[in-house]
């Protein structure tokens, strides 16, 4: 049976970590220890742990390891399929979880106080802000993030770039299986516009059968210097947008960023 798709990641969400997609996540944490070593990244009042959002941060792995190092995290996320799964993963842990839709978003603090929610450092992983269908919601997105950033608060991000949309999911076919699960994953890109689509048709085993769901992925490339142009129009410092998991400046061929920038 086929279940048709409604929103992205309504059934990717179901099994989003059976398929080890959470572990770039994982890498991610580590990376940005690593950051956050290198330019100092800490609180500024000591009795009071640093307060971090995961934007994008499905089914909550970034939140679990990053709370696990004494952050108060929150997270943000437009699928509420994806929520539903980090609040299973974060239960117990009192982390605030809201259910927004990029580029534009505003958040409350918990409870009755209407304030906005601030924060010391907002992170977005795994091509989160690649969906962002034009410069102006890219810009827009950069602009919220800075909204809920205190003075000199930090952003870490990693991104796919044109290049890795062009040559990564350019006519590719990509499938694997599982015990439980097997996937299908079929890219297209789009040279005008410097998108890619992603085809994706899982197979997930139930009882003696096997269900079929369908998704479809767009993301969409940006370059380096626009990266830089809507960060510094949105009132941000670049520190660096290096090739990720390294402190080595990007260039054209690199295929995945990472940007770590200070709201001034």
């Amino acid at each position: 049976m086929t279940k048709p798709n409604n929103t992205i990641y309504s059934q990717f969400a179901l099994v989003y970590d059976l398929m080890g997609a959470d572990d770039h996540s994982r890498a991610m944490i580590d990376y940005t220890d690593s950051i956050m070593s290198k330019f100092h990244i800490q609180s500024t009042k000591r009795s009071q742990p640093m307060r971090g959002l995961d934007l994008c941060c499905g089914t909550g792995t970034a939140i679990e390891l990053l709370s696990e190092r004494g952050f108060a995290m929150s997270g943000l996320d437009q699928s509420a399929t994806m929520l539903a799964m980090a609040a299973r993963k974060l239960k117990g842990k009192r982390i605030p979880l809201y259910q927004k839709t990029l580029p534009k978003f505003k958040l409350r603090k918990t409870g009755a106080s209407s304030r906005q929610a601030s924060f010391d450092f907002i992170t977005s992983f795994y091509d989160s802000l690649n969906y962002m269908k034009t410069e102006k919601q890219l810009g827009y997105a950069f602009q919220a993030v800075g909204d809920h950033l205190v003075d000199n608060g930090w952003f870490i991000f990693d991104m796919n770039t044109p290049e890795a949309l062009k040559t990564v999911w350019s006519a590719n076919v990509y499938a694997d299986a599982r015990d439980e699960i097997a996937w299908i994953w079929r890219n297209e890109y789009h040279a005008k516009t410097k998108s890619a689509t992603l085809r994706t048709t899982f197979f997930t085993k139930k009882g003696t059968s096997w269900e079929r769901f369908d998704e479809t992925h767009i993301e969409f490339g940006y370059s380096n210097t626009v990266i830089r142009k809507l960060l510094k129009s949105a009132g941000f410092k670049i520190h660096g947008l290096f090739k990720c998991f390294t402190f080595r400046p990007a260039d054209r061929e690199t295929y995945r960023i990472c940007v770590v920038a200070q709201k001034r």
